[in-house]
Parts: structure tokens; sequence; C-alpha cells
């Protein structure tokens, strides 16, 4: 993952409180459990990221042996592939 857990629970709670704060969602449940679905959802969000970041080299490496890992050639198939498995599992990145 790009973030630790750590960071992952303070963007959580960043994100939790500006929307209390501008007064954009209305809980229903606990504080704390609101941070705690937020935290799960980023976590996910990174996990599926990582796995198609995965699945992307991989498929390079297998497909495309002569390119250079690195190099501009390899950077730009490589974000290919990644939007192409992105589309395919119906994942939004950004």
């Amino acid at each position: 993952m790009r973030l630790s857990e750590e960071r992952v629970a303070v963007v959580a709670r960043l994100i939790c409180n500006n929307l209390l704060d501008e007064e954009l969602i209305d809980l229903e449940i606990e504080e704390d459990g609101l941070i705690h679905l937020v935290e799960n959802l980023i976590i996910k969000d990174m996990l599926v990221e990582g796995e198609i970041d995965e699945e992307a080299t991989a498929f390079l490496l297998k497909n495309n042996p002569k390119l250079e890992e690195g190099s501009t050639a390899w950077e730009v198939e490589l974000e290919r592939k990644k939007e192409e498995l992105s589309i395919a599992r119906g994942y939004v990145s950004y």
C-alpha cells in the first residue's frame, strides 16, 4: 500500500471532520464508526489499485519482454494496460 495504516487513519479522520464541519452529512452512527467506514473504503480502494498495478506489470513482463522496465515506453504501456484493467473492473482511477 502507498499509505501506512496510520496515514490512512489520519486521512479518514480529516475527511470525516471536513464533512461534518461543512454539514454535508447527518450522522446516524457514531463518529468513530464513520471514520472506520471511511478507513476501510480507502484501504479497499488502495488494494484494488495495487492489484491492477501488479496485473499490468505482470502482463507487460510476460507479453512485452523487450520493453525495458522504467523506460518511457514501459511507462506508457503500463498506464495503458492499467487503464484497460481499470475499465474492465469498473474501477475509476485518478
